[in-house]
């Protein structure tokens, strides 16, 4: 049973309405960390709009505390919910559509055009696109309406997938997956997964892993009137960071990359993305703990980087009178990921290349990503071929963070094939 790419692209193109509405009141929701009960509420309604079946899910820290790829946190995780919506099928290959409701923080809003949960459309007379701007326009809520426009399309059609589809949204993707991991461990596992992230309608083949990671300083207070007899723990901390910065130079030479990334520019990113310093003007800073982000490449173990940010930290510390008396803290909280690839010649991986190429005559884009999403725990801890395949956006994680509606709608009619072709279909 199949239904043909002009039959697809009518009933995709009368659904735009619905596609632009849904994600502007998806978007509207300012789903921080610790505020993501909100866009969770929506994802809901959006499943039970598509007749699904939709459970809610807490995330139980016992349950996934001790299991591959935890991310270890000291914020609250006990009390978040993941939200599933099930199409039960029938005979056909089962499929996943994951997708993470949480956003970074927009600050600071002042550099934004407009607040950045207005979600704004704006027709763009010089690429010819419809863009949607607004913090998770892209990352990834945009994702998450394509997959759901998709399943629309084929209901519209008279059509359901012939395989069980789990719809799944997430939390805790930007920061430690645990969200993912919570939802795999309490059994939610099919034939495959996408994740449409927006990766400009690439399929991703590999990505590297990420580490999360604080080191904490400390001074001596004195009032500034004698401030040559305090210790100031923010500028003690600028050897670690110029440290850290030499290892990462060093890990990108041609020599130390590895050949999956070879021709990529600076696959492995340091980020100093957190500085906490003091608490009075006039008073030398007696702490400062500045948070750090550093990648690494698939295959390679985590505990070796750690080890070695570790021995790069008390390095440069010995070289330092007051540091090397009063040793910096290292403390990991956060991602603990391990980098993962993709067989883009599986199974999965040729259907969804196929269906890409039936639409846009030509195979897509393979994508070495050198950052991380939540298709490593399919890939790696439970024997489920995943891959990201989503929208075209500009500016993810930055100000004016927007997303081609235009390009959700292609992404539309690709999933269309893929399910069809991965699924099957059944009348409805």
């Amino acid at each position: 049973m199949t239904v043909s790419r002009e039959e697809i692209s009518q009933a995709a193109q009368a659904r735009r309405d619905w596609a632009i509405e849904s994600l502007s009141e998806f978007v509207r929701q300012p789903t921080v960390l610790g505020n993501e009960e909100c866009g969770q509420r929506v994802a809901a309604k959006l499943f039970s709009e598509l007749d699904m079946e939709v459970k809610i899910e807490k995330i139980v820290l016992d349950e996934i505390k001790d299991k591959p790829g935890f991310g270890p946190t000291d914020w609250q995780l006990e009390g978040k919910h993941n939200v599933v919506g099930i199409h039960e099928g029938g005979n056909g290959r089962s499929l996943i559509f994951n997708g993470h409701v949480d956003v970074v923080s927009p600050e600071p809003i002042k550099l934004w055009t407009n607040p950045p949960y207005e979600a704004r459309v704006v027709e763009d007379e010089q690429d010819g696109e419809t863009w949607m701007y607004g913090r998770g326009a892209g990352d990834m809520k945009g994702g998450t309406i394509s997959y759901l426009w998709a399943l629309h399309v084929l209901r519209d059609l008279g059509y359901a997938p012939a395989g069980k589809v789990i719809c799944q949204s997430v939390v805790e993707e930007e920061c430690t997956g645990n969200g993912a991991l919570s939802l795999l461990e309490k059994g939610y596992r099919a034939d495959a997964a996408i994740i449409p992230e927006p990766f400009n309608e690439s399929i991703t083949s590999a990505q590297v892993g990420v580490l999360w990671f604080r080191v904490r300083v400390l001074g001596m207070t004195t009032h500034v009137l004698g401030a040559s007899r305090g210790v100031n723990a923010i500028e003690k901390s600028w050897p670690i960071i110029q440290a850290l910065r030499d290892l990462e130079e060093e890990v990108n030479r041609p020599e130390n990359i590895p050949k999956l990334y070879h021709g990529v520019d600076h696959p492995i990113n340091l980020n100093v993305g957190t500085i906490n310093g003091g608490d009075w003007q006039s008073t030398v800073a007696g702490e400062c703990v500045t948070g750090f982000r550093f990648g690494a490449f698939p295959g390679e173990s985590l505990n070796q980087v750690m080890q070695t940010i570790e021995t790069r930290v008390k390095q440069a510390a010995q070289s330092a009178p007051w540091l090397k008396d009063n040793p910096p803290e290292i403390e990991w909280a956060g991602f603990r990921a391990e980098g993962c690839t993709f067989d883009v010649e599986s199974e999965v991986g040729k259907t969804l290349r196929n269906a890409h190429k039936q639409w846009r005559g030509a195979e897509p884009e393979q994508l070495r990503c050198t950052a991380t999403t939540d298709i490593r725990f399919f890939n790696l801890y439970y024997d489920i071929p995943a891959t990201c395949y989503g929208p075209k956006a500009r500016r993810i994680h930055g100000v004016d963070e927007k997303v081609s509606i235009d390009s959700m709608q292609r992404i539309t009619e690709v999933m269309c094939s893929f399910i069809q072709d991965w699924c099957g279909l059944n009348k409805r």
